[in-house]
């Protein structure tokens, strides 16, 4: 068993590794453990050398660092198990289990196949687009220390500020001055925030939305309107399933699960099936 974890003094992350270590001396397991520095290549290439002879991968963070890790395993034989410790922990909130949930997974002989997004050689578990969101998460530069409302306030300056975008795709007609293009691979991004409630993990297709909330007032709505859930009945949100598109607008920044990873033109697909997601056994979920 490999341990990644990114170091820090959160609460919820002292709490995961403490029960984990615990559990490991209990067990008598033999046990690898890799705190991240920071420096992406750096670590997908130290966790991919350290997995190759393992057989599961326990991820101890958010969504930065189960994101790390699949762009590090993809394509090797091992499961992937999770013990939530993020500020959004959006990947893990769609399986609606509870800590003891996911505690219990990564001790079972249960797993699920999932599936992955796809940039290139870029992969992601939640949500990839460009516009609105890119804007949000590079206006951020990585400060989170307001936690989960980090997202809400960053996506609030940005209503008012960030540009209008026009997409062409080469599967269809050019979107023109809209808010936002998602890929959904996963239902949340954000901390929380639902945009595709009909994305799932095992189709092989991406939840395909546009945004077309071109002015101030309209993007405020949709942003409110997503908060509660019912954005998908606005006149500016329109959504269907593919399991590949091509952007070819030039110099748009894509970003993908909370990071900017790529700039159009690009080809963003699903790959089904790609990874193992340990599950927790079936008694437990009786608890």
């Amino acid at each position: 068993m490999l341990v990644v974890y990114k170091p820090g003094s959160g609460r919820k992350l002292q709490r995961q590794l403490k029960w984990l270590r615990a559990q490991v001396k209990q067990r008598q397991l033999v046990v690898r453990w890799y705190d991240t520095s920071g420096f992406y290549g750096q670590d997908c290439e130290a966790i991919r050398a350290q997995a190759q002879d393992q057989q599961q991968v326990v991820v101890v963070g958010g969504d930065g660092t189960i994101n790390l890790v699949v762009n590090a395993i993809v394509g090797l034989p091992v499961t992937l198990a999770c013990l939530p410790a993020g500020t959004g922990n959006d990947f893990c909130r769609q399986f609606g289990y509870a800590e003891r949930h996911w505690r219990a997974a990564v001790f079972s002989a249960r797993s699920i196949s999932i599936d992955l997004g796809a940039i290139g050689e870029r992969y992601f578990v939640n949500i990839a687009g460009v516009g609105f969101n890119a804007e949000v998460v590079q206006g951020m530069r990585g400060n989170k220390r307001a936690g989960a409302l980090s997202y809400v306030w960053g996506g609030i300056r940005q209503l008012f500020c960030a540009p209008t975008i026009s997409v062409a795709t080469s599967q269809g007609p050019v979107l023109t001055r809209g808010m936002m293009l998602l890929l959904a691979n996963g239902r949340y991004f954000a901390a929380g925030l639902q945009p595709a409630p009909c994305a799932k993990l095992h189709d092989g297709q991406l939840e395909c939305m546009w945004f077309s909330a071109s002015v101030w007032w309209q993007r405020l709505v949709v942003f409110a309107a997503m908060l509660v859930g019912c954005h998908q009945r606005l006149p500016w949100v329109y959504r269907e399933k593919r399991a590949e598109l091509t952007i070819t607008t030039p110099n748009l920044i894509v970003e993908a699960d909370g990071d900017l990873v790529a700039q159009t033109p690009v080809t963003i697909c699903s790959l089904q099936g790609a990874m193992q997601l340990r599950i927790p056994p079936e008694s437990s979920l009786l608890d």
